[in-house]
């Protein structure tokens, strides 16, 4: 038994880096780094209505719709990220959450800098 939870356990973290990858890689320029206006774009695909902000609402659905992580925290997560408090995600907050991903200060995301912070951000 234990060794059957210790397989499915492995198998669960081997998907979720995989799916890390296939995200870093969507977005990642042709450098295969993310420079500020490709991170950006990731987290503005969040924004439904197309108004430059992501409510909660929209990043609670955007995150559930792409099983992105543990949904019921989701919220947690929005407070997290929303650095200029003002209870929307845009322009102004993803400047603050790039400098926490770009570790070196670089002015680029490695995919090695992305998952390290995702995890530590998102993951239990």
């Amino acid at each position: 038994m234990r060794t059957v939870f210790l397989i499915a356990a492995s198998l669960t973290l081997c998907v979720h880096s995989l799916s890390l990858d296939r995200l870093f890689r969507s977005y990642a320029g042709p450098d295969s780094t993310m420079e500020l206006d490709e991170f950006s774009k990731y987290w503005g695909h969040f924004d439904m209505d197309g108004n430059g902000n992501v409510t909660k609402q929209e990043f609670d659905t955007t995150w559930k719709n792409e099983d992105l992580g543990d949904e019921d925290r989701a919220p947690f997560f929005f407070l997290e990220m929303d650095r200029v408090p003002d209870e929307v995600l845009n322009d102004l907050d993803y400047v603050h959450m790039f400098r926490i991903f770009d570790e070196n200060g670089d002015s680029h995301i490695t995919k090695t800098e992305f998952k390290f912070n995702w995890e530590g951000l998102f993951d239990e």
